[in-house]
């Protein structure tokens, strides 16, 4: 019998460079998913046939949202109306996308060997995660149409119950792995913000001493090469460690994300005496966000500074490409987490009503 595989209907520029990059994909993920395109549909010259019905009928669609293309955007708008689970990818810088997309399952990427062995690895976690529903996904329709309590087509409704299959989970079953998860994302975000500390002082140690070498009569070519290996080493180091903490935080974002959604939901959330407990918790994930946009802060200073030290050697230029592709992507993940908690926040009101925000209850 022959194994079903889940529909890729992939949303581009039809040019040259995309389809290119398109038939990658397709050949990477063969064996599971089954990639189309408007191109490869039987009729190109009825869009009913070409664009909206696959987008209907596809499980999941993949955007490439570089150079903001207006048809690419059009077929997206379509796809959030269905409700899709859609992922956007892009050639361009995060914050170059429209504020209300860049936080839905957006990254950056480019056809370097190495950097689109990143784009391979995000899509299948992201594309399994789809199927097996261990990424939930959302999009501005489907957020809207929730917050304003639309009565929603059916659509809608099949997708709230797939994403939401922990619904036999109990109240403070939620709340307990939440509070874990979220304890442990603020212990990795804690010490993501330690060794970012840390390397700058032994940046700052390196620095004084090439200042004194360079007060006593000026460096040597030598000196210079040093310097600039030293300077790498630890820039290196912590690009590294910064790539392993990622990956957990996210992992963690995740798993919060989608149990907060699924708490949001449990029909036990705004009984009277569960309501202190949960509005304790939204506290908390508020002051979560600040911890992350803090950290946001500092990485988008450490990447402007990192502009104005470049050229100085082979080893030093290859340390800062290195840490600034992982800032990026670190930078465009505090920013999803940053609005799909505004977002978490607006829906809660209609579980537990207005909250205050500054400070913890007591109660």
């Amino acid at each position: 019998m022959e194994k079903v595989k889940c529909n890729v209907f992939v949303i581009m520029p039809f040019e040259d460079c995309f389809f290119e990059v398109y038939e990658m994909l397709k050949l990477e993920f063969f064996e599971n998913f089954e990639f189309s395109h408007a191109g490869v549909e039987d009729n190109q010259q009825n869009i009913l046939k070409d664009i909206i019905q696959p987008i209907y009928e596809a499980d999941v669609i993949l955007a490439d949202l570089t150079g903001l293309n207006p048809n690419v955007l059009y077929e997206l708008g379509i796809a959030h109306t269905f409700n899709k689970k859609t992922i956007t990818i892009t050639q361009g810088e995060l914050s170059d996308l429209p504020f209300d997309l860049k936080q839905y399952r957006a990254t950056h990427y480019t056809t370097h060997f190495k950097d689109f062995a990143k784009l391979v690895e995000y899509l299948r976690k992201n594309l399994s995660g789809a199927m097996d529903g261990s990424v939930s996904f959302s999009n501005p329709v489907k957020d809207f149409i929730s917050l304003e309590k639309i009565e929603s087509p059916n659509w809608f409704a099949e997708s709230l119950a797939e994403s939401f299959d922990d619904s036999d989970k109990g109240f403070f079953d939620f709340l307990e792995e939440l509070e874990n998860d979220t304890n442990e994302m603020s212990d990795e975000l804690a010490e993501t913000n330690d060794k970012l500390s840390v390397m700058n002082n032994e940046l700052n140690a390196l620095n004084d001493e090439f200042s004194q070498a360079n007060d006593n009569g000026g460096p040597t070519a030598a000196v210079v090469v040093i310097y600039t290996n030293k300077v790498a080493k630890v820039m290196t180091q912590y690009t590294n460690d910064l790539k392993v903490k990622n990956t957990k935080i996210i992992e963690y974002w995740d798993r919060i994300e989608k149990n907060t959604l699924g708490l949001l939901e449990n029909k036990f959330a705004g009984e009277s005496e569960n309501k202190s407990a949960l509005i304790d918790y939204l506290k908390s994930l508020k002051e979560m966000q600040g911890a992350a946009s803090s950290t946001h802060a500092s990485f988008e200073g450490l990447k402007t500074a990192l502009s104005g030290i470049s050229g100085l050697g082979r080893s030093l230029n290859h340390a800062i490409k290195f840490m600034r592709d992982e800032l990026d992507n670190s930078l465009g993940f505090f920013l999803r987490i940053d609005s799909s908690v505004d977002q978490i926040i607006a829906k809660s009101k209609f579980v537990v009503g207005e909250i205050e925000l500054e400070q913890r209850s007591t109660n």
